[in-house]
């Protein structure tokens, strides 16, 4: 890394974002983001598993990866729980991971720029 970098600052925001990675990582978790950017309204973990076509069971446990990672809403109407977008908390949850790609981004360019030593 160049000098202006500091290693402690780079980890800070890895550990800060990696919630918001992890979450993201998975394929399916990516499916039921895409789905519930489609949908007009709040929706069910029956609904989303259908749509996805896998079991409840499965469903439950990647909406609660993305709850965790403050990515989603929950909320009760009778027996249901319906899951939407935490759109209000993007910008605090996304600023930290386009800082670090610009950071990366940077160190990459400055890493460019240096004969090759390696």
């Amino acid at each position: 890394m160049s000098g202006s970098i500091d290693a402690r600052d780079v980890l800070a925001l890895f550990a800060r974002t990696r919630p918001l990675f992890t979450a993201l990582g998975d394929e399916r978790r990516q499916e039921i983001v895409v789905h519930l950017l489609e949908s007009a309204a709040p929706r069910s973990v029956g609904d989303i598993a259908a749509h996805l076509e896998l079991s409840q069971p499965a469903t439950s446990h990647h909406l609660k990866i993305l709850r965790d990672a403050g990515l989603l809403t929950v909320r009760r109407k009778g027996t249901l729980r319906l899951y939407d977008l935490n759109a209000a908390a993007y910008p605090d949850l996304l600023t930290p991971m386009g800082d670090l790609i610009t950071l990366i981004i940077s160190c990459a360019s400055d890493l460019g720029e240096q004969p090759n030593d390696r």
